[in-house]
């Protein structure tokens, strides 16, 4: 998933994205990569990426809440990108925040310091729930998310 498309698209600084309940399996990037956008991730599972998870990049602001991240060869889940905002004269990167995340398998943040950020999912909604980041939560969405043989009922 790309959110916010260019360094050039400043006005992406509105947009506001929650992602929950999937299940990215073995593919190369972007669970998700974003520009500008305020983005809360939680009860995700994320296993054996190919360069990162999640990627910050121009004044992104991501919140990643009880998320199981399962690294494969590449260990570090979060990655920074740096990239000059279009109405902007300095370069910059988003920011990460992560909030009772499951690192298994020698998994890394990636993070290399505490970073600042005012986002809060609770500047945008009151209540959402949340399952602890388990491997019960892996096992729920490994099984239970994506295309499902449900069969149609008779007559359709």
């Amino acid at each position: 998933m790309l959110i916010g498309a260019s360094p050039l698209h400043i006005g992406d600084r509105c947009i506001f994205v929650t992602i929950h309940h999937c299940f990215f399996d073995g593919t190369r990037q972007r669970h998700p990569r974003v520009r500008f956008a305020k983005v809360h991730l939680y009860n995700n599972y994320t296993s054996v990426w190919g360069i990162y998870a999640v990627c910050a990049s121009v004044e992104a602001e991501i919140y990643s809440q009880c998320n199981v991240y399962e690294a494969g060869q590449r260990k570090e889940a979060f990655k920074y990108l740096t990239e000059k905002a279009a109405d902007k004269e300095e370069a910059s990167t988003g920011s990460i925040i992560y909030d009772e995340d499951l690192f298994m398998d020698d998994t890394q943040s990636g993070l290399l310091e505490p970073i600042c950020s005012s986002f809060h999912p609770s500047q945008h909604y009151e209540t959402w729930t949340v399952m602890s980041a388990t491997n019960e939560l892996k096992h729920v969405l490994q099984h239970c998310t994506g295309w499902q043989d449900v069969p149609r009922p008779p007559g359709e």
